[in-house]
């Protein structure tokens, strides 16, 4: 009778726990040696990866993709690494590109003013955007520093043309103001202000500075608040990680958790099934982390695995950034099972911390 009343309660226990949404799991009983020994070789070199200003310990297996992105303030940053002669080549080209470039008589040229930065570091193109009148432009920088080339841009209005001088009046009357009729004079301090505080760097590199890490290259603080919202992606033969900080988000309770109800009903529309939901604290980050397995579009027979794990949802501001990291394997057919991607992951956000002196 004993054992039959506690077997009752065990099992009101556990069902309270998935109710909960606590997904009771046990990893360690479901590896082997050999499990260990296979994810510890995967393991065997980690490097450092600061993303945003957040670090978190990245095996060297995984290669850094090209689709990172990055927006500080009204900013698009993209990042590569190249010799300084491709970089000169490729300044030359995107001038005598923009040169050639066709528009219409009342929009021409398309390249409006090439601006030299100092020391030798780049260019900044004044140019038209596709599909717009030219007081509608785009700011274009290409920098380089530490053999890495970056490319900046940004969208500007002037209205300071003649031709435009209606659109202007229409525009202040509307309770805009003179400046933000002809913004490229302040975006191009901002632009310029931006590049005197651009690094580049590798992706294991910590900086000690205060200041955040976007792929390539680093960002001095200059006392100000900017908007970041930073992306990293890396990808192995098995699975993609990506990573994204967002120092815009504000806390809310509209959390992983919170939103069981239709990730649950998405989840059951796809055929997925939750692995593992746990709440943590990593490093004294809080975070939501939700795994889950279904099968593959293509491959029925090959398992899909998508884990999210979203870090600071409740508390989110400008310094306690709302950071996403992501792992699956959509399109890719993995050589791990299930639970070894269950300890590749614990492992990855266990690294999980703040960079020093990230604030």
């Amino acid at each position: 009778m004993i054992n039959k009343h506690l077997g009752l309660l065990m099992g009101l226990f556990l069902f309270s726990l998935v109710f909960l949404g606590l997904v009771v799991y046990d990893k360690e009983s479901r590896l082997t040696e050999k499990d260990y020994i296979l994810i510890d070789a995967f393991f065997e070199n980690v490097k450092p990866q600061c993303v945003g200003r957040f670090v978190v310990d990245i095996p060297i297996p995984f290669n850094n993709m090209n689709d990172n992105q990055v927006f500080i303030d009204d900013f698009k940053i993209e990042s590569k690494f190249i010799y300084p002669p491709a970089f000169k080549q490729r300044i030359e080209l995107r001038e005598q590109e923009l040169r050639n470039g066709k528009t219409s008589e009342k929009n021409a040229p398309v390249l409006k003013e090439i601006i030299q930065l100092p020391n030798g570091k780049g260019v900044i193109f004044d140019r038209n955007k596709s599909g717009s009148d030219d007081s509608y432009r785009i700011l274009e920088a290409h920098v380089y520093t530490e053999l890495i080339a970056f490319v900046i841009t940004v969208n500007i209005r002037d209205f300071s043309d003649k031709k435009y001088e209606k659109k202007k009046i229409d525009f202040l009357a509307r309770g805009f103001s003179e400046i933000q009729a002809n913004d490229k004079p302040t975006k191009l301090v901002a632009m310029q202000s931006l590049i005197s505080r651009l690094s580049g760097r590798k992706n294991e590199d910590i900086p000690v500075d205060k200041g955040v890490c976007i792929p390539n290259g680093f960002i001095v603080d200059d006392g100000n608040k900017h908007k970041e919202i930073i992306s990293f992606t890396y990808e192995n033969d098995d699975f993609i990680l990506g990573f994204r900080s967002d120092n815009t988000a504000i806390g809310s309770d509209d959390t992983l958790f919170n939103r069981s109800p239709q990730i649950n009903e998405a989840m059951s529309l796809a055929k997925k099934n939750t692995i593992k939901k746990e709440k943590l604290s990593l490093n004294g980050i809080p975070s939501l982390e939700w795994l889950m397995v279904g099968k593959q579009n293509k491959q029925e027979d090959n398992d899909m695995f998508e884990f999210i794990l979203y870090s600071n949802e409740k508390i989110a501001d400008s310094q306690k950034p709302l950071l996403y990291i992501g792992l699956n394997n959509a399109d890719k057919n993995t050589q791990y099972s299930q639970w070894q991607m269950v300890e590749i992951w614990d492992r990855i956000v266990g690294s999980l911390r703040y960079k020093p002196n990230g604030f």
